[in-house]
């Protein structure tokens, strides 16, 4: 199981609020996540909001009146709010601690979860549901990631922010809110989040604990929307004891889904007695019980705790950049590291327009979901990042350093900032096809090393893209993952070079030009290169659209591969 806590560094603040931070919990899409002590010693989960989201104001008063109902949630299976400050540079909301992992981490690092384990998260989860809807709340976005497994019980988490996240979105055009995997009917077509669109992530969460995949698959979100709109879920390896539940929750009309409290009904009855089927005698398996140590915060309580501080303003962070094209200026001193392999390898079935997948040099992974993401899945035309500013300013004074830490690093982690629009290799023009602008860095189909190596160092998110040659013929697929600085980076970098080529998955456009690799399981070549710029990672992967009709000429791969590498990276947004 992967560490629990992670030790402060130069990027992250000391204090917030008055509470003094003892340790970084974890990063995710709305902000980092903090390990600090109440005066009396419990702990707490703090999470200071993105700046971006900072800086909008319809965020902020969203915030503010969540929170406000938040407070009065006081369910067993909810982590309390103990604290907040919305009004704060950048807010803040303090949580009560719950000592063990994600439903997604856990199944990410054991596998799908025992059946009798499953009935008692879905029973817990639905109670705390219940809790926050009886305060007037609607989640909005209850995901593997925002269900934490404790020793006593399963914990609801980020029930105060989901809707003040909404409101930011939905202040951008062309943007569907929530996890495109994950979401409900009602919100595909862009109507108001109910009870009842909590029930159908019930649903979604109960099958993602008991198979270790979404029920309606990954992939582009335009497919998956088709899929949960117009076909039944996918609960074919589902327990049949979970399945009936599972198809009520995951019904298309909210009107069809059962209550929370049939929700609990069903799942206690089917929970009576089964405790002895755990040798610990925990709800939990042996093996996540044995990892729930890692979790436990004591070790970063000192004797003596203060009591917080009057408040002080949290540190602004850069403020978003100028978009690309509009300044000039000249990056220098960074070094690219660079690692290549050529293979033969099976090819597909690979990263649909950003949902990451690919396998080893011998191996294709066709089911591995595990790698569900806490934060957004998206693409360019369902971007939820800011506008860059439409004036023309100077970069006087830019420091190629600034993009080596993510505190000075203004680069937006989208297509446009990070990825070219077209490079040239061996004679040929690749023009950039389909791509998905900051998604998880973990793949479904990703090699448990690559997952391992991405989780050690805290991998923030990926920039993908899919690059097609002038003839039709080469797909190159381009990766870049953001680290928080460029050491980080480096000894990711130093961890991958054991790796083979689709170690990382590739991605693919979704139909039209070089759609096909993905969606073929016979062998071709594939050539890759791995480098590393600044926090960057970038990792691409050369392969032929049709293996039957080209002659396999590694150097073509090669030259594609290697320019691909070169093109990408944050010099794109100077």
């Amino acid at each position: 199981m992967t560490a629990g806590f992670a030790p402060l560094t130069a990027d992250d603040p000391t204090e917030v609020g008055g509470y003094e931070l003892r340790a970084r919990i974890g990063v995710g899409g709305m902000g980092r996540v903090y390990l600090a002590f109440t005066p009396g010693g419990r702990a707490l989960a703090i999470k200071v909001v993105r700046s971006e989201h900072a800086e909008d104001e319809e965020f902020r008063r969203r915030f503010r009146q969540e929170v406000d109902i938040a407070r009065r949630v006081q369910g067993l299976y909810t982590a309390t709010v103990v604290d907040a400050d919305p009004d704060a540079v950048l807010p803040w909301l303090a949580t009560s601690y719950v000592s063990g992992p994600s439903v997604r981490q856990a199944v990410a690092d054991h596998g799908p979860l025992p059946l009798p384990t499953v009935f008692r998260l879905l029973a817990g989860a639905a109670e705390g549901l219940s809790a926050i809807h009886a305060c007037g709340l609607v989640h909005r976005d209850l995901t593997p990631a925002n269900v934490l497994l404790a020793d006593d019980g399963p914990r609801v988490i980020d029930f105060g922010i989901a809707h003040a996240a909404a409101a930011t979105s939905l202040t951008r055009t062309g943007v569907q809110v929530g996890t495109p995997a994950l979401m409900a009917p009602e919100q595909v077509r862009g109507k108001p989040a109910t009870r009842a669109t909590d029930v159908f992530a019930l649903g979604q969460l109960a099958v993602f604990a008991a198979t270790g995949h979404t029920a309606f698959g990954e992939g582009n979100p335009d497919a998956l929307f088709y899929r949960i709109l117009n076909e039944p879920p996918d609960l074919d390896d589902c327990p049949p004891e979970l399945r009936p539940i599972a198809e009520r929750c995951l019904a298309k009309d909210p009107d069809d889904r059962p209550e929370l409290t049939e929700v609990i009904e069903y799942a206690r009855a089917r929970t009576h007695g089964q405790t002895v089927l755990l040798t610990t005698d925990s709800w939990l398996p042996d093996d996540l019980v044995t990892a729930l140590v890692a979790f436990d915060p004591s070790a970063y309580q000192r004797t003596a705790v203060e009591p917080p501080q009057p408040r002080v303003p949290t540190a602004v962070l850069p403020p978003p950049g100028t978009n690309r094209g509009s300044v000039i200026a000249a990056i220098v001193g960074s070094a690219l590291a660079v690692a290549t392999v050529a293979t033969v390898v099976a090819i597909g079935p690979g990263e649909i327009l950003g949902a990451a997948t690919g396998g080893s040099p011998t191996t294709t992974h066709r089911a591995e979901t595990a790698g569900l993401g806490a934060t957004d899945t998206t693409t360019r035309e369902w971007t939820t990042t800011y506008d860059p500013p439409t004036t023309t300013t100077t970069t006087k004074g830019f420091d190629p350093t600034d993009l080596d830490s993510q505190t000075t690093d203004d680069t937006p982690q989208t297509t446009n900032a990070l990825l070219a629009d077209s490079f040239t290799a061996g004679g040929r023009t690749y023009t950039f096809e389909a791509g998905s602008d900051d998604v998880t860095c973990y793949a479904p189909a990703q090699t448990d090393q690559a997952r391992r190596v991405l989780d050690e160092y805290d991998c923030i998110g990926a920039t993908t893209g899919a690059y097609v040659s002038d003839d039709g013929t080469v797909l190159v697929s381009v990766k870049v993952f953001a680290f928080k600085d460029k050491a980080t980076a480096d000894n990711v970098y130093a961890a991958m070079k054991d790796f083979n080529t689709g170690d990382l998955g590739y991605v693919c456009p979704k139909e039209g030009r070089g759609s096909e690799p993905c969606d073929t399981s016979e062998n071709g070549l594939m050539h890759g290169w791995t480098g590393s710029r600044h926090r960057y990672i970038v990792n691409t992967v050369a392969t032929y659209v049709d293996i039957h009709d080209n002659p396999g000429d590694g150097e073509v791969l090669k030259a594609a591969s290697e320019e691909g590498l070169n093109s990408a990276g944050p010099q794109n947004y100077r």
